[in-house]
């Protein structure tokens, strides 16, 4: 079936049957390649089936506020689909080649909040199960190439492409780097035109308060990117290098940039990718080739920062001293 809005996000273009706000739609003919379905008005079509036809996939280590997990994947045993389950009723359906993906809401939802679900979480699992390895982290544009920043949850990525941003380089994607090989490079994907930033960093972007709204997905505030200064990157960059946020120091050096040798960077790297608990063996194996030759042959640092402010225009210069060295 041929959905009437079109998108492209992560590399996929999806066709959806309600439009997807904060994405671009991008002109859909009757030819064009439709690589996932979107459905916002499914039905519940496993409500009345034997849990017994189903495995549980992945369970989260996050609880809600009842101390029940916060999201269960399950697989069913006979056709191979796929069920997320979020605890407040929110269910995603993926069939098993991964190209349709249909919403079940067991109560009202705001549309916008099923979008943040559905454009992070969802899609990363999606990317996962498809082979597409994914760095936790957030990338952005650097003399036609990406950098990525890359670090566990709240370790200041958002914040971070925020700053370059601020300083003029557009964001390829925020908490999820989808990795493509490409000319014996590996690029990173655009992801969608907005930052999720915590309150208190949202202005290091706007300069004043913009038009923002709450993310329950990651408990954020949405940033737009694109206006009359447009700040997303809409083309795949091939990566230059990665930069891992590390714990904050209250080293008098900081900020400063370690170099991470290639065995440390490649356990860095197996450590910090997205959704790697949800793999199975070959999955993994594919996964370890990929990181194995993303640590041999780009550039990997540490990045250690201290608290406040006052730091972030010294981060910023740090970056670009190493970026620069890296050119000579």
């Amino acid at each position: 079936m041929k959905w009437p809005y079109s998108y492209v996000i992560y590399g996929l273009r999806l066709a959806s049957n309600q439009s997807i706000p904060r994405l671009n739609p991008v002109e859909s003919t009757p030819n064009a390649p439709q690589d996932v379905s979107v459905n916002f008005d499914a039905d519940n079509p496993q409500s009345t089936q034997d849990d017994a036809e189903e495995t549980l996939w992945y369970v989260s280590e996050l609880c809600d506020e009842n101390g029940n997990p916060a999201l269960k994947i399950w697989k069913r045993n006979n056709t191979g689909e796929y069920r997320i389950d979020y605890s407040h009723g929110l269910t995603f359906h993926l069939n098993a080649s991964l190209t349709d993906i249909s919403i079940c809401c067991a109560a009202p939802m705001e549309k916008d909040d099923v979008v943040d679900f559905l454009l992070g979480p969802v899609l990363g699992v999606v990317l996962r199960l498809r082979g597409v390895v994914c760095l936790h982290a957030s990338a952005v544009a650097f003399e036609g190439k990406a950098i990525a920043f890359m670090g566990v949850p709240g370790a200041g990525k958002s914040t971070t492409a925020a700053l370059f941003a601020r300083r003029g380089h557009a964001v390829l994607s925020d908490d999820i780097a989808a990795l493509v090989e490409r000319d014996r490079s590996f690029c990173v994907l655009p992801a969608f035109p907005y930052l999720n930033l915590w309150p208190e960093m949202m202005q290091m972007l706007t300069g004043a308060r913009g038009p923002v709204s709450e993310s329950p997905a990651v408990d954020k505030l949405r940033v737009p990117l694109e206006s009359s200064d447009p700040k997303f990157q809409r083309e795949a960059l091939p990566l230059a290098a990665i930069y891992v946020l590390a714990e904050r120091s209250a080293d008098s050096r900081a900020p400063f940039i370690e170099i991470l040798p290639p065995q440390a960077a490649l356990m860095t790297l197996v450590a910090n990718t997205y959704g790697n608990t949800i793999l199975d063996s070959t999955m993994r194996a594919h996964e370890f080739r990929v990181l194995g030759q993303i640590a041999e042959s780009l550039p990997i640092r540490s990045l250690v920062a201290r608290d406040g402010a006052a730091q972030l225009a010294r981060l910023y210069d740090l970056v670009c001293e190493d970026r620069a060295r890296s050119f000579r």
